[in-house]
């Protein structure tokens, strides 16, 4: 799902259940795992089973040796799913060359224009992928692409439509950048933060200081719940362009005051 080609069967909560099998137990077959995941006699459809131990693997959540399977991260640091999402942010940059890298990051930029397209799937949606990633995107990739990016915050999926608002993203990397309470950030200091765990969405080669509308979306409404406040200094050089809006905050933003973003 990261290296290489998306896949649609290794969607989060299976990969997530898999990984939780492993931690329950202190040592555990590849075989047995499998029977757990599709238990023979009930379990009658295709199986998922190795794309979602594929995944597993490249998210280095378990390693497998002799077939055994053995977890990586401790089960104390992934308690809930929650907790995987902020893992796998925290590792998104490892897969930068990588197909879903490059899909998302040529999606998110698209802005209002990824409303021309009438699914994530469409043949016009997936010639303009396979363009911008230089190898060939089907179907069955891109709505692979959609279970993790909505998982991941990049936006919310109105059918196979995609919305781009990455509040529950950038939360997340606001959490890993641990940033201090009621302390002001100018922009330029902020986003250089933020890019050590946020660059797949920003890498935009077009006006490096032009924020996308997932970024904007989701920096508005974290203003708006008052979990940070986006400044506008008029003296102040540096300023990042959010994507207009023509009904919440508009201008300019000089610096942020991070004031604690709510679970």
């Amino acid at each position: 799902m990261f290296t290489g080609n998306m896949v649609t069967e290794a969607i989060p909560a299976r990969v997530f259940a898999l990984y939780k099998i492993v931690t329950s137990k202190k040592d555990i077959s590849r075989a047995e795992l499998q029977e757990l995941m599709e238990p023979s006699g009930i379990y009658e459809g295709s199986s998922y089973f190795s794309a979602i131990m594929k995944t597993a693997t490249e998210l280095k959540l378990v390693d497998i040796q002799d077939n055994y399977v053995s977890a990586i991260v401790p089960k104390e640091q992934l308690k809930t799913i929650d907790d995987l999402r902020l893992y796998v942010i925290s590792r998104l940059d490892n897969y930068e060359d990588e197909q879903f890298y490059r899909c998302t990051n040529a999606i998110v930029n698209l802005d209002e224009k990824i409303y021309q397209y009438s699914s994530i799937s469409d043949s016009e949606m997936l010639n303009y992928l396979s363009d911008r990633t230089g190898q060939q995107v089907t179907a069955p990739m891109a709505r692979g692409w959609r279970f993790w990016a909505q998982f991941l915050g990049f936006g919310y999926m109105n059918g196979f439509v995609f919305l781009p608002n990455a509040y529950v993203f950038v939360k997340d990397v606001i959490k890993l950048m641990d940033l201090e309470k009621k302390k002001e950030y100018q922009m330029d200091e902020f986003m250089v933060k933020f890019n050590q765990y946020g660059k797949i969405l920003t890498a935009n080669p077009k006006s490096e200081k032009n924020l996308n509308i997932a970024i904007s979306s989701a920096l508005r409404e974290l203003h708006e719940n008052g979990e940070i406040t986006l400044k506008y200094i008029s003296d102040q050089g540096s300023k990042w362009i959010l994507y207009p809006s023509n009904e919440l905050f508009n201008d300019p933003v000089a610096a942020i005051i991070y004031k604690g973003v709510k679970r």
